[in-house]
Protein backbone atom coordinates (compact mmCIF):
# COMPACT_ATOMS: atom_id res chain seq x y z
CA UNK A 1 0.00 0.00 0.00
CA UNK A 2 2.66 2.56 0.81
CA UNK A 3 4.36 1.83 -2.31
CA UNK A 4 0.97 3.26 -4.10
CA UNK A 5 0.97 5.97 -1.80
CA UNK A 6 4.17 7.04 -2.54
CA UNK A 7 3.32 6.49 -6.71
CA UNK A 8 0.67 8.87 -6.74
CA UNK A 9 2.84 11.55 -4.47
CA UNK A 10 5.39 10.96 -7.61
CA UNK A 11 2.45 11.71 -9.72
CA UNK A 12 3.28 8.04 -11.37
CA UNK A 13 -0.71 7.11 -11.11
CA UNK A 14 -4.11 9.18 -11.18
CA UNK A 15 -6.32 9.83 -8.10
CA UNK A 16 -8.51 7.55 -9.45
CA UNK A 17 -6.19 5.15 -9.87
CA UNK A 18 -5.29 5.27 -6.08
CA UNK A 19 -8.94 5.50 -5.11
CA UNK A 20 -9.67 2.04 -7.38
CA UNK A 21 -6.64 0.46 -5.76
CA UNK A 22 -7.31 1.23 -2.06
CA UNK A 23 -10.84 0.21 -2.88
CA UNK A 24 -10.51 -2.95 -4.25
CA UNK A 25 -7.70 -3.67 -1.15
CA UNK A 26 -10.23 -3.35 1.20
CA UNK A 27 -13.32 -5.00 -0.70
CA UNK A 28 -10.83 -8.28 -1.17
CA UNK A 29 -11.16 -8.64 2.36
CA UNK A 30 -14.61 -8.62 2.99
CA UNK A 31 -15.28 -11.39 5.38
CA UNK A 32 -18.53 -12.48 7.47
CA UNK A 33 -19.26 -9.95 9.92
CA UNK A 34 -18.61 -11.05 13.72
CA UNK A 35 -20.14 -8.11 15.70
CA UNK A 36 -23.58 -7.78 13.28
CA UNK A 37 -25.66 -10.37 12.29
CA UNK A 38 -29.66 -10.72 10.87
CA UNK A 39 -32.02 -12.53 12.90
CA UNK A 40 -33.18 -15.56 10.76
CA UNK A 41 -36.74 -14.80 10.53
CA UNK A 42 -37.84 -15.73 7.47
CA UNK A 43 -38.70 -19.90 7.71
CA UNK A 44 -38.26 -20.48 3.66
CA UNK A 45 -35.92 -19.59 0.97
CA UNK A 46 -34.80 -16.11 0.84
CA UNK A 47 -35.05 -15.06 -2.91
CA UNK A 48 -34.96 -10.84 -2.76
CA UNK A 49 -32.89 -8.30 -1.20
CA UNK A 50 -33.02 -4.10 -1.07
CA UNK A 51 -31.33 -1.43 0.51
CA UNK A 52 -33.13 1.89 0.29
CA UNK A 53 -31.22 3.95 -2.50
CA UNK A 54 -32.16 7.06 -0.22
CA UNK A 55 -30.93 6.87 3.02
CA UNK A 56 -28.80 2.86 2.63
CA UNK A 57 -30.42 2.64 6.06
CA UNK A 58 -33.52 -0.18 5.26
CA UNK A 59 -33.29 -3.49 4.44
CA UNK A 60 -36.48 -5.32 2.72
CA UNK A 61 -36.50 -8.95 2.11
CA UNK A 62 -39.33 -11.85 1.68
CA UNK A 63 -38.84 -15.03 -0.74
CA UNK A 64 -40.85 -18.52 -0.31
CA UNK A 65 -42.64 -18.19 3.27
CA UNK A 66 -44.69 -15.36 0.88
CA UNK A 67 -43.93 -12.59 4.68
CA UNK A 68 -42.06 -9.31 3.83
CA UNK A 69 -39.36 -8.27 6.10
CA UNK A 70 -38.46 -4.36 6.92
CA UNK A 71 -35.38 -4.24 8.62
CA UNK A 72 -33.69 -1.00 10.21
CA UNK A 73 -29.78 -1.26 9.46
CA UNK A 74 -29.17 1.12 12.16
CA UNK A 75 -31.30 -0.07 14.97
CA UNK A 76 -29.36 -3.54 16.79
CA UNK A 77 -29.92 -5.29 20.05
CA UNK A 78 -26.77 -6.67 22.05
CA UNK A 79 -26.77 -10.52 22.15
CA UNK A 80 -25.85 -12.48 24.92
CA UNK A 81 -22.34 -13.09 23.31
CA UNK A 82 -21.89 -9.46 22.92
CA UNK A 83 -22.57 -9.32 19.13
CA UNK A 84 -25.58 -6.66 17.76
CA UNK A 85 -28.63 -8.64 16.52
CA UNK A 86 -30.99 -6.51 13.40
CA UNK A 87 -34.28 -7.86 14.53
CA UNK A 88 -37.27 -6.26 11.75
CA UNK A 89 -38.85 -3.00 11.78
CA UNK A 90 -42.35 -4.35 10.52
CA UNK A 91 -43.09 -7.03 8.54
CA UNK A 92 -45.91 -8.10 6.24
CA UNK A 93 -47.16 -11.56 7.60
CA UNK A 94 -47.02 -14.61 5.44
CA UNK A 95 -49.93 -15.54 3.50
CA UNK A 96 -51.04 -11.72 4.76
CA UNK A 97 -50.38 -10.22 0.80
CA UNK A 98 -48.69 -12.42 -1.46
CA UNK A 99 -49.98 -16.31 -1.67
CA UNK A 100 -46.70 -17.67 -3.31
CA UNK A 101 -42.90 -17.16 -3.58
CA UNK A 102 -42.30 -13.31 -3.87
CA UNK A 103 -40.15 -13.04 -6.41
CA UNK A 104 -38.55 -9.66 -6.06
CA UNK A 105 -38.63 -6.34 -3.76
CA UNK A 106 -37.64 -3.09 -4.87
CA UNK A 107 -37.69 0.31 -3.24
CA UNK A 108 -39.09 3.33 -4.81
CA UNK A 109 -36.02 5.25 -5.98
CA UNK A 110 -36.65 8.48 -4.64
CA UNK A 111 -39.04 8.13 -1.74
CA UNK A 112 -38.39 5.34 1.13
CA UNK A 113 -41.79 5.45 2.01
CA UNK A 114 -42.58 3.16 -0.73
CA UNK A 115 -41.22 -0.48 -2.19
CA UNK A 116 -42.54 -2.64 -4.59
CA UNK A 117 -43.11 -6.35 -4.92
CA UNK A 118 -43.51 -8.94 -7.29
CA UNK A 119 -45.14 -12.61 -6.92
CA UNK A 120 -45.47 -16.14 -8.86
CA UNK A 121 -48.92 -15.22 -7.51
CA UNK A 122 -49.27 -13.36 -10.76
CA UNK A 123 -49.04 -9.98 -9.20
CA UNK A 124 -47.50 -6.82 -8.68
CA UNK A 125 -47.89 -5.16 -5.45
CA UNK A 126 -47.04 -0.99 -4.21
CA UNK A 127 -46.74 -1.49 -0.82
CA UNK A 128 -46.63 1.84 1.90
CA UNK A 129 -43.32 1.18 4.28
CA UNK A 130 -44.54 2.89 6.93
CA UNK A 131 -48.07 1.06 7.64
CA UNK A 132 -46.97 -2.19 5.37
CA UNK A 133 -50.13 -2.37 3.61
CA UNK A 134 -50.93 -2.46 0.87
CA UNK A 135 -51.63 0.46 -1.60
CA UNK A 136 -52.50 -1.48 -5.00
CA UNK A 137 -51.99 -4.14 -7.31
CA UNK A 138 -51.42 -5.28 -10.37
CA UNK A 139 -53.04 -9.01 -12.00
CA UNK A 140 -50.44 -10.24 -14.47
CA UNK A 141 -51.96 -13.42 -15.15
CA UNK A 142 -48.89 -15.37 -14.74
CA UNK A 143 -46.08 -16.05 -12.37
CA UNK A 144 -44.05 -12.68 -12.34
CA UNK A 145 -40.34 -13.78 -12.35
CA UNK A 146 -38.61 -10.26 -11.86
CA UNK A 147 -40.02 -6.46 -11.53
CA UNK A 148 -37.75 -2.88 -11.87
CA UNK A 149 -38.19 0.54 -11.22
CA UNK A 150 -35.75 3.03 -13.13
CA UNK A 151 -33.28 4.16 -10.95
CA UNK A 152 -33.63 7.73 -12.17
CA UNK A 153 -37.35 8.16 -11.10
CA UNK A 154 -37.91 10.06 -13.86
CA UNK A 155 -41.37 8.35 -14.41
CA UNK A 156 -43.62 6.30 -12.29
CA UNK A 157 -43.61 3.37 -14.82
CA UNK A 158 -42.26 -0.54 -13.05
CA UNK A 159 -41.00 -3.46 -15.86
CA UNK A 160 -42.66 -6.33 -14.97
CA UNK A 161 -41.34 -9.81 -16.60
CA UNK A 162 -43.69 -12.53 -15.70
CA UNK A 163 -44.10 -16.26 -18.24
CA UNK A 164 -45.78 -14.35 -21.49
CA UNK A 165 -43.73 -13.40 -24.28
CA UNK A 166 -44.62 -9.42 -22.42
CA UNK A 167 -43.15 -7.55 -20.65
CA UNK A 168 -45.30 -5.50 -19.32
CA UNK A 169 -45.38 -1.55 -17.97
CA UNK A 170 -47.30 -0.50 -14.71
CA UNK A 171 -47.92 3.04 -14.37
CA UNK A 172 -48.26 3.87 -10.64
CA UNK A 173 -50.41 7.27 -11.11
CA UNK A 174 -52.73 5.04 -13.05
CA UNK A 175 -52.67 1.85 -10.88
CA UNK A 176 -52.93 0.23 -14.20
CA UNK A 177 -50.78 -1.71 -17.12
CA UNK A 178 -50.24 0.87 -20.06
CA UNK A 179 -48.01 -0.58 -22.32
CA UNK A 180 -46.40 -4.21 -23.34
CA UNK A 181 -43.54 -4.74 -25.37
CA UNK A 182 -43.28 -8.19 -26.97
CA UNK A 183 -40.13 -9.19 -26.30
CA UNK A 184 -39.03 -12.97 -25.19
CA UNK A 185 -40.56 -16.55 -26.30
CA UNK A 186 -40.95 -18.31 -23.12
CA UNK A 187 -41.44 -15.14 -21.17
CA UNK A 188 -39.27 -12.97 -19.29
CA UNK A 189 -36.61 -13.68 -17.10
CA UNK A 190 -34.86 -10.70 -15.81
CA UNK A 191 -34.94 -6.84 -16.20
CA UNK A 192 -32.83 -3.38 -15.58
CA UNK A 193 -33.26 0.67 -16.32
CA UNK A 194 -30.47 2.16 -17.71
CA UNK A 195 -29.27 4.99 -14.79
CA UNK A 196 -28.21 7.02 -17.18
CA UNK A 197 -31.38 7.00 -19.86
CA UNK A 198 -34.77 7.02 -17.86
CA UNK A 199 -36.81 5.55 -20.85
CA UNK A 200 -33.91 2.80 -22.01
CA UNK A 201 -34.99 -0.87 -20.65
CA UNK A 202 -33.12 -4.08 -20.76
CA UNK A 203 -34.89 -7.29 -20.80
CA UNK A 204 -33.70 -10.97 -20.99
CA UNK A 205 -35.64 -13.84 -21.29
CA UNK A 206 -36.11 -17.82 -21.60
CA UNK A 207 -34.98 -17.79 -25.07
CA UNK A 208 -31.32 -16.71 -24.28
CA UNK A 209 -32.25 -13.67 -25.60
CA UNK A 210 -31.11 -10.19 -24.40
CA UNK A 211 -32.89 -6.90 -26.07
CA UNK A 212 -32.44 -3.16 -25.43
CA UNK A 213 -35.64 -0.93 -25.61
CA UNK A 214 -36.48 2.40 -25.70
CA UNK A 215 -39.81 2.24 -24.37
CA UNK A 216 -41.07 5.35 -26.07
CA UNK A 217 -40.75 3.59 -29.38
CA UNK A 218 -43.91 1.24 -29.07
CA UNK A 219 -42.87 -2.27 -30.18
CA UNK A 220 -39.14 -1.09 -30.90
CA UNK A 221 -35.95 -2.89 -29.92
CA UNK A 222 -33.32 -0.76 -30.29
CA UNK A 223 -30.73 -3.58 -29.94
CA UNK A 224 -29.99 -7.42 -29.50
CA UNK A 225 -27.31 -8.81 -27.83
CA UNK A 226 -25.13 -11.84 -29.34
CA UNK A 227 -22.01 -13.46 -29.12
CA UNK A 228 -19.86 -12.86 -31.84
CA UNK A 229 -19.44 -15.27 -34.93
CA UNK A 230 -17.22 -18.46 -34.16
CA UNK A 231 -15.35 -19.90 -36.82
CA UNK A 232 -17.05 -23.19 -37.40
CA UNK A 233 -15.61 -27.02 -38.73
CA UNK A 234 -18.90 -28.06 -40.23
CA UNK A 235 -19.27 -25.02 -42.42
CA UNK A 236 -16.72 -25.29 -45.67
CA UNK A 237 -14.36 -22.39 -46.14
CA UNK A 238 -14.04 -21.65 -42.88
CA UNK A 239 -16.63 -19.72 -43.16
CA UNK A 240 -17.86 -17.92 -39.43
CA UNK A 241 -21.24 -19.65 -37.83
CA UNK A 242 -24.19 -17.67 -37.49
CA UNK A 243 -24.27 -14.82 -33.78
CA UNK A 244 -25.09 -17.01 -31.02
CA UNK A 245 -28.01 -15.59 -28.79
CA UNK A 246 -26.53 -13.56 -25.67
CA UNK A 247 -26.73 -17.11 -23.15
CA UNK A 248 -27.72 -21.02 -23.97
CA UNK A 249 -31.06 -21.25 -22.17
CA UNK A 250 -32.33 -18.76 -19.50
CA UNK A 251 -31.09 -15.48 -18.72
CA UNK A 252 -30.77 -15.07 -14.93
CA UNK A 253 -29.82 -11.46 -14.36
CA UNK A 254 -28.75 -8.40 -16.04
CA UNK A 255 -27.58 -5.03 -14.52
CA UNK A 256 -26.66 -1.75 -16.11
CA UNK A 257 -22.58 0.08 -15.02
CA UNK A 258 -23.61 3.33 -13.13
CA UNK A 259 -19.80 4.65 -14.78
CA UNK A 260 -19.79 2.95 -17.98
CA UNK A 261 -21.57 2.25 -21.04
CA UNK A 262 -21.83 -1.38 -20.28
CA UNK A 263 -24.31 -3.62 -19.47
CA UNK A 264 -23.57 -7.42 -17.83
CA UNK A 265 -26.01 -10.44 -18.10
CA UNK A 266 -25.86 -13.77 -16.69
CA UNK A 267 -27.11 -17.26 -17.47
CA UNK A 268 -28.46 -20.73 -16.66
CA UNK A 269 -25.11 -21.81 -18.72
CA UNK A 270 -23.18 -21.13 -16.11
CA UNK A 271 -21.56 -17.77 -17.74
CA UNK A 272 -21.96 -14.21 -17.32
CA UNK A 273 -21.32 -11.57 -19.55
CA UNK A 274 -19.45 -7.97 -20.05
CA UNK A 275 -21.53 -6.12 -23.03
CA UNK A 276 -20.13 -2.72 -24.27
CA UNK A 277 -22.10 -0.01 -26.31
CA UNK A 278 -21.38 3.12 -28.39
CA UNK A 279 -20.88 6.37 -26.13
CA UNK A 280 -25.02 6.74 -26.24
CA UNK A 281 -25.49 3.87 -24.51
CA UNK A 282 -28.01 2.25 -27.16
CA UNK A 283 -26.42 0.70 -29.84
CA UNK A 284 -23.50 -1.44 -31.16
CA UNK A 285 -23.22 -3.60 -28.27
CA UNK A 286 -20.14 -6.07 -28.21
CA UNK A 287 -19.21 -8.66 -25.76
CA UNK A 288 -15.88 -7.54 -23.76
CA UNK A 289 -15.34 -10.30 -21.52
CA UNK A 290 -17.28 -13.16 -19.88
CA UNK A 291 -16.35 -15.11 -16.98
CA UNK A 292 -17.58 -18.40 -15.02
CA UNK A 293 -20.74 -17.96 -12.26
CA UNK A 294 -22.69 -20.80 -10.62
CA UNK A 295 -26.45 -20.95 -11.61
CA UNK A 296 -26.90 -24.31 -13.02
CA UNK A 297 -28.66 -25.69 -9.93
CA UNK A 298 -30.65 -22.46 -9.56
CA UNK A 299 -32.12 -23.22 -12.73
CA UNK A 300 -32.69 -26.96 -13.73
CA UNK A 301 -35.01 -28.66 -11.75
CA UNK A 302 -36.62 -28.59 -8.36
CA UNK A 303 -38.71 -26.43 -6.83
CA UNK A 304 -39.72 -22.50 -6.28
CA UNK A 305 -36.80 -22.33 -4.00
CA UNK A 306 -34.99 -23.00 -7.06
CA UNK A 307 -36.40 -20.76 -9.45
CA UNK A 308 -36.52 -16.96 -10.26
CA UNK A 309 -34.12 -14.46 -11.28
CA UNK A 310 -30.31 -14.12 -9.75
CA UNK A 311 -29.70 -10.58 -8.10
CA UNK A 312 -26.11 -9.72 -8.18
CA UNK A 313 -25.08 -6.59 -6.93
CA UNK A 314 -22.42 -3.73 -7.86
CA UNK A 315 -20.70 -1.42 -5.90
CA UNK A 316 -20.66 2.70 -7.12
CA UNK A 317 -18.24 5.50 -7.05
CA UNK A 318 -19.24 6.05 -3.36
CA UNK A 319 -17.47 3.29 -2.38
CA UNK A 320 -14.23 4.48 -4.39
CA UNK A 321 -14.32 1.76 -7.12
CA UNK A 322 -13.91 4.66 -9.65
CA UNK A 323 -12.76 3.05 -12.64
CA UNK A 324 -14.23 -0.73 -12.28
CA UNK A 325 -17.01 -1.43 -10.35
CA UNK A 326 -17.28 -4.31 -8.20
CA UNK A 327 -19.45 -7.19 -8.52
CA UNK A 328 -20.61 -9.61 -5.78
CA UNK A 329 -22.40 -12.53 -7.52
CA UNK A 330 -24.74 -15.54 -5.78
CA UNK A 331 -23.63 -18.76 -6.57
CA UNK A 332 -25.60 -21.97 -6.67
CA UNK A 333 -22.76 -23.97 -4.07
CA UNK A 334 -23.47 -21.36 -0.84
CA UNK A 335 -20.56 -19.00 -1.85
CA UNK A 336 -20.61 -14.98 -3.15
CA UNK A 337 -17.98 -14.19 -5.88
CA UNK A 338 -15.90 -11.28 -5.73
CA UNK A 339 -15.38 -10.11 -9.59
CA UNK A 340 -14.11 -7.09 -11.28
CA UNK A 341 -16.64 -6.03 -13.77
CA UNK A 342 -14.15 -5.09 -16.77
CA UNK A 343 -12.08 -7.65 -16.67
CA UNK A 344 -13.98 -10.70 -15.20
CA UNK A 345 -11.25 -11.30 -12.75
CA UNK A 346 -12.46 -13.30 -9.46
CA UNK A 347 -11.00 -11.22 -6.81
CA UNK A 348 -12.25 -12.91 -3.78
CA UNK A 349 -14.69 -16.04 -2.72
CA UNK A 350 -17.16 -15.51 0.52
CA UNK A 351 -18.04 -18.73 2.46
CA UNK A 352 -20.72 -18.65 4.61
CA UNK A 353 -24.28 -20.15 3.48
CA UNK A 354 -24.94 -23.71 3.31
CA UNK A 355 -27.37 -23.91 0.32
CA UNK A 356 -27.24 -22.15 -2.90
CA UNK A 357 -26.97 -17.98 -2.96
CA UNK A 358 -29.80 -16.22 -4.81
CA UNK A 359 -29.89 -12.29 -3.72
CA UNK A 360 -27.01 -10.20 -2.46
CA UNK A 361 -27.63 -6.03 -2.24
CA UNK A 362 -24.61 -3.61 -1.48
CA UNK A 363 -24.97 -1.35 0.89
CA UNK A 364 -23.19 2.01 -0.59
CA UNK A 365 -20.94 3.92 1.28
CA UNK A 366 -20.95 1.45 4.47
CA UNK A 367 -18.72 -1.01 2.68
CA UNK A 368 -21.28 -3.97 3.37
CA UNK A 369 -22.78 -6.71 1.72
CA UNK A 370 -26.21 -8.65 2.55
CA UNK A 371 -26.77 -11.87 1.29
CA UNK A 372 -29.79 -13.96 1.01
CA UNK A 373 -30.03 -18.18 0.32
CA UNK A 374 -31.42 -21.24 0.05
CA UNK A 375 -30.82 -21.76 3.86
CA UNK A 376 -33.50 -19.02 5.10
CA UNK A 377 -30.43 -17.34 6.20
CA UNK A 378 -29.67 -13.36 6.07
CA UNK A 379 -26.13 -13.05 6.35
CA UNK A 380 -23.94 -9.47 6.60
CA UNK A 381 -19.99 -9.12 5.16
CA UNK A 382 -17.92 -6.26 5.67
CA UNK A 383 -14.02 -5.91 6.15
CA UNK A 384 -12.45 -6.51 9.22
CA UNK A 385 -11.04 -3.27 9.62
CA UNK A 386 -14.11 -1.98 10.25
CA UNK A 387 -15.89 -3.97 13.15
CA UNK A 388 -15.42 -2.53 16.33
CA UNK A 389 -15.29 -5.98 18.60
CA UNK A 390 -17.01 -5.97 22.34
CA UNK A 391 -14.50 -7.43 24.95
CA UNK A 392 -17.07 -10.35 25.25
CA UNK A 393 -16.27 -11.15 21.34
CA UNK A 394 -12.70 -10.35 21.75
CA UNK A 395 -12.43 -13.03 24.39
CA UNK A 396 -14.00 -15.43 22.59
CA UNK A 397 -11.93 -14.92 19.38
CA UNK A 398 -9.11 -15.60 22.18
CA UNK A 399 -10.53 -18.92 22.90
CA UNK A 400 -10.79 -19.95 19.81
CA UNK A 401 -7.76 -19.68 18.63
CA UNK A 402 -6.31 -21.45 21.90
CA UNK A 403 -8.40 -24.50 21.55
CA UNK A 404 -7.16 -24.67 18.45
Amino acid sequence: MNKIVRSRGRGAISAADLSQEVSTRVLKSLALAETKRVARIHTAPVRSLAIDPVQSRFLLSAGLDTSIQLFDLETSERTAGGSRQITPLSHVAAGSGHTRLVSAVEWYPVDSGIFSTSSFDHTLRVWDASTMTEACQFDLESRVCCHRMSPMGAHALIAAANESAYVRLCDLRMASAVQQLFAHQGGGTALAWSPFQPYTLATGGADGVLKLWDIRQSGSCISEFNQPPQPSQDIPNGAESAAAAAHIGPIKSVLFSKISNVIVSSGSDGRARVWRTDADGLSSPALSAEFPVGTRRLSEGGGDELKGTIEPALTSTDDGTVKSEIMFYPNDDGTISTIELTTGRCIGVLRGHFAPVACVAWRSRHMELYSGGVDSNILVWCPPATENMSAEQAAARVDGWSDG
